[in-house]
């Protein structure tokens, strides 16, 4: 939570102020995924760095009821919540089991190895597998394929809200925006092809063995480029107006590569470099400018009707975003059923002092 990481600028329209990414305006959150080799994904747990589960992360988000929602002093796992997202595990993946057995891959985090964990695995009937050490941009199919469009979508959806109006990514703004990042992040066929990519399903380690051999191999940039592209400069092809800025900048870029393989003067090169690069600030400041303005005005009324409660749900441990939800109907009952009483009260009071007045 927080801003773009890296070294991306973002700057808000009304306030006119800058934030560059950085440890210091950065919340974490841990979201823990499960996904299988049908291309099926397991409502998340996610660990939220607090002692409270404030009403607002409830009430004022559309989170799935199927949500686990958790927190911690540090924002991260720990043994107890590891035994509790291993309860959520049994019970969503249970709903869609085939045969007697479960297997679970894992990264062999330390709280996957404990003694209490392994002996739910046993009595429930999952098999745990951690994979070797160091292997998990290998092996680990989340990290290897579904973990990228992960972070574009969060990104995106970063860059949505501060674009809007919004200057405080915060834990509402969060899981307002968790759902349709995670719809589009994990389609069936990104899944299955994460499993594919890792040579798991179907099974071929040849997969992972010729990833291994590649990296041990060094290359020179140089070797993979055709022997006719490095002495003969490269043939353009005639230009078409660019429409988007992106083939803005892929023109440009070829023109200046053109440049340097035709041994044209440092000055023009230098000159062809600025007024690309102010026609690149020109077209960014035209998307922005011919933008709708209506998801700008939409997205600042949802975020006001978002009225942060400062009523607490429970403290410390898990809760799914249904049973959060009863909890708050319940006690707007309670106090709905005390201010009826109070009501009655009064005016039994008044009825009471009208009749000792006559």
């Amino acid at each position: 939570m927080g801003f773009s990481q890296g070294t991306d600028i973002i700057s808000t329209k009304q306030a006119r102020q800058t934030y560059l990414g950085s440890s210091t305006n950065r919340e974490l959150v841990t979201v823990c995924e499960t996904i299988s080799a049908d291309g099926h994904v397991l409502p998340p747990m996610i660990i939220i760095a607090g002692i409270i589960h404030q009403e607002h992360w409830y009430t004022e988000t559309k989170i799935p009821d199927d949500y686990n929602v958790s927190v911690s002093d540090t924002g991260y796992s720990n043994d107890f919540l590891c035994m509790k997202w291993l309860g959520h595990f049994d019970l969503y993946s249970a709903q869609r089991q085939i045969g007697a057995y479960r297997l679970l891959l894992l990264d062999g985090y330390g709280s996957h190895c404990t003694r209490e964990f392994i002996e739910y695995c046993d009595n429930a009937k999952i098999i745990p597998f951690c994979l070797p050490p160091h292997t998990s941009y290998l092996l680990q199919p989340l990290d290897v394929v579904v973990f990228q469009p992960y972070k574009h979508y969060h990104s995106e959806a970063i860059e949505a809200a501060t674009r809007t109006g919004c200057t405080d990514f915060d834990k509402v703004e969060f899981l307002t925006a968790t759902d349709p990042i995670r719809q589009q992040t994990f389609k069936p066929s990104t899944i299955c092809s994460a499993f594919h990519a890792t040579g798991l399903v179907p099974y071929n380690p040849s997969v992972v063995v010729a990833r291994l051999r590649e990296s041990q191999v060094s290359t020179s940039p140089l070797a993979t480029l055709p022997r006719s592209s490095l002495s003969q400069p490269p043939v353009l092809a005639k230009a078409q107006p660019p429409l988007t800025t992106h083939s803005l900048k892929r023109q440009g870029e070829d023109l200046q590569q053109a440049a340097i393989n035709m041994n044209l003067s440092p000055i023009f090169q230098e000159n062809l470099r600025l007024v690309l690069k102010d026609g690149m600030v020109q077209a960014i400041s035209g998307e922005w400018a011919v933008a709708d303005l209506g998801d700008s005005k939409a997205a600042e009324k949802a975020r006001a009707a978002r009225q942060k409660s400062r009523r607490r749900v429970q403290k410390g441990g898990q809760l799914y975003a249904h049973q959060a939800r009863n909890m708050v109907q319940q006690r707007e009952e309670e106090d709905l059923q005390k201010a009826e009483i109070a009501l009655r009260r009064a005016q039994f009071a008044m009825t009471k002092a009208k009749s000792a007045e006559r």
